[in-house]
């Protein structure tokens, strides 16, 4: 993987284009707060049976799963043991829980290269959960970090990019 290209990228990206793809008008589901609850909870508990590296993927990667099945915070929450259960939601938590095929170092990398080159603009939290975002987004597509090294500038700006990088923006 590129180690500074990627993070610098998409922290250029978001600084250039923010304004605009904010005022695109795209409603988010749920409020920044509950995602943010959501994941950090989710962090705490699932760090009992996983690293914080591995506990942090599944998080995201359930949130967002969550999200889109209950695109209401109020719909989220009434969620039950039994809904957990059930083999659909089952294939999702395993899909999660084995998803990730970044080293620990890969993301360490990713993240740290992407906050410093965030936190000056937007400070240090937002920061944070933007690159987290984003880290749990490129991990997606690019299930090799070395392949992570093909995002450009031009492919930052086509539209599939655009939402992504939106999404983290709201995040």
């Amino acid at each position: 993987m590129k180690k500074i290209t990627i993070p610098f990228l998409l922290c250029c990206y978001l600084f250039t284009n923010a304004v605009s793809a904010q005022s695109s008008g795209e409603k988010k589901a749920w409020p920044s707060s509950e995602r943010y609850s959501f994941i950090s909870e989710c962090i705490k508990t699932a760090s009992a049976g996983l690293s914080e590296d591995s506990a942090r993927f599944y998080c995201y990667c359930m949130q967002f799963k969550v999200e889109e099945k209950y695109p209401t915070i109020e719909e989220a929450s009434a969620i039950s043991e039994d809904d957990m259960s059930s083999p659909e939601w089952q294939k999702d938590i395993k899909a999660c829980v084995n998803g990730g095929t970044w080293s620990a170092k890969d993301r360490s990398d990713f993240l740290s290269e992407c906050i410093n080159s965030a936190k000056d603009k937007i400070g240090e939290e937002k920061a944070k959960n933007y690159c987290e975002c984003m880290l749990y987004k490129v991990e997606i597509r690019y299930p090799n970090a070395a392949d992570a090294g093909e995002l450009t500038d031009d492919k930052l700006n086509s539209p599939a990019w655009k939402k992504t990088i939106q999404a983290c923006v709201d995040f």
